[in-house]
Order: structure tokens, then sequence, then C-alpha cells
């Protein structure tokens, strides 16, 4: 059942999965990365918790990696909104999904789904 301040749609799954998400380029030209952990995942979105917090309404490249069995995906994420956790410096941040092509929201949709049925 979802209260009013729930904004869910869909079922959630509590995996820890890594979550890299690219903030642009250096000067040099190196990948600004934030590595993060995730604290929920579903097939369009996951939220996250990182030790810095990062801009609202942008739209950014991210890998999430399963350790466990080893998969990888790289999809392309909105930051939907960013607020500061209960432990000091750290923040939870929402991250929304897009179907893009080039992208492994297919297997990413998939592996919610076997996730589901384990």
């Amino acid at each position: 059942m979802m209260n009013n301040n729930d904004q869910r749609q869909e079922y959630r799954l509590d995996n820890q999965l890594t979550v890299i998400i690219e903030l642009g380029s250096s000067a040099n030209g190196d990948p600004i990365l934030v590595v993060s952990k995730s604290l929920d995942i579903s097939a369009n979105g996951l939220r996250v918790i990182a030790n810095e917090a990062i801009a609202t309404d942008i739209i950014l490249r991210c890998c999430i990696r399963d350790t466990s069995s080893d998969h990888q995906f790289l999809l392309v994420t909105e930051v939907k909104w960013c607020r500061p956790h209960e432990s000091e410096g750290d923040y939870l941040i929402g991250l929304s999904l897009f179907d893009s092509e080039g992208t492994d929201i297919v297997k990413w949709k998939e592996f919610i789904a076997h996730s589901c049925t384990d």
C-alpha cells in the first residue's frame, strides 16, 4: 500500500549494488565519477547513497554493477532528488532510468524481473 508521500509505483528490491555516476569530464578529459551504493532498485529507477551531493534535474550516464553475479549495466539516468542522509556527510539520491538506445535498459529490466522471481 502506498502512502501519499510515496511516489513509487512499482515493486522495489533492496539489492546492494555499486552505482558509478558520471558527472562529466575534468579539464584534462578524465571522467568525474561519484561512486555510490544502491539502497533499493526497480525497473525504472533506484535510490542510492553517496558521499557527495549531485545537482538535480540533470541527465547523467551511470554504470551499475552487481558484484555477486558479475552483472554490469550502462544506463542513462535523471537525478530526481538529492537530500542529506542521517549519517553525516552522506546523501540520498533518487535516480530515474531512461529507455535509451545504446544502453543496457532492456538487460536491466530483465535483471529486475529475474530478481523478483527468485
